[in-house]
């Protein structure tokens, strides 16, 4: 493998047609511009570089939102969400996420994973959420193997509640495996929530610090209203 430099992205590495850059180095560009400018280098840099880029991050919770708040959603055709097992060897697999733009596709490779409550934690916080707070989940796909993928089920709290199962059965770990009957009912009503309410944040079509607080917004309204007592 070896290193080569883009005037805009810096240093990246370089093997055998696939370039690949840390998320962490990534992040100090898309900050610094953007969306229309940002989406367009890598539009650039993916037609300079055989149309693959692999963003790679060595956490569990990497800053997703950064990267796909910085691409204009309009130019994503969609996006897939598949499981590896090369990436960490303590666990039966870990997740990533193909963004697929004009000029080819953007590799998410960090350690999503879901062999534990919190990580599974950070799988919704991570990469689903941000996918929803886009609108994206409408044009994303859960890749079963190379000739199986289904659409993430979009609309009402049931469609939530099987494409969460469908994830976490993609990552190897369903949710019943690692909690109590209990538990897992109060994470799974928690999840669905966090969906439903990062759904109607999408209709304002709102980028960085103004998403999250919406949607803190609409997790309070829907914690008020869960709460309210029967008439």
């Amino acid at each position: 493998m070896s290193t080569k430099q883009d005037f805009f992205f810096g240093e990246y590495s370089a093997s055998k047609g696939n370039a690949s850059i840390a998320l962490y180095y990534l992040e100090q560009r898309f900050t610094k511009v953007e969306p229309a400018f940002f989406t367009r280098q890598l539009n650039r840099f993916l037609a300079e570089n055989g149309g693959h880029l692999t963003v790679s991050d060595g956490t569990s919770h990497p800053s997703f939102w950064g990267l796909i708040d910085s691409i204009e959603p309009s130019d994503v055709g969609f996006v897939e969400i598949y499981a590896r097992n090369d990436v960490n060897n303590a666990v039966t697999a870990t997740l990533a996420c193909d963004i697929v733009l004009d000029n080819g596709i953007v590799s998410v490779v960090p350690h999503w994973c879901a062999y534990k409550a919190i990580r599974a934690d950070e799988i919704v916080s991570t990469l689903l959420v941000p996918l929803y707070l886009k609108g994206l989940h409408a044009r994303t796909y859960l890749r079963w193997d190379p000739k199986e993928t289904t659409k993430v089920l979009v609309g009402d709290r049931w469609c939530h509640e099987e494409t969460l199962m469908q994830v976490f059965q993609l990552a190897k770990y369903p949710l019943a495996t690692f909690t109590t009957t209990e538990d897992r009912d109060k994470r799974l009503q928690r999840y669905i929530r966090e969906l439903q309410c990062a759904t109607e944040v999408a209709k304002e079509s709102l980028r960085g610090e103004a998403a999250w607080e919406c949607l803190r917004q609409h997790r309070d309204e829907a914690r008020k209203a869960d709460e309210k007592p029967a008439s």
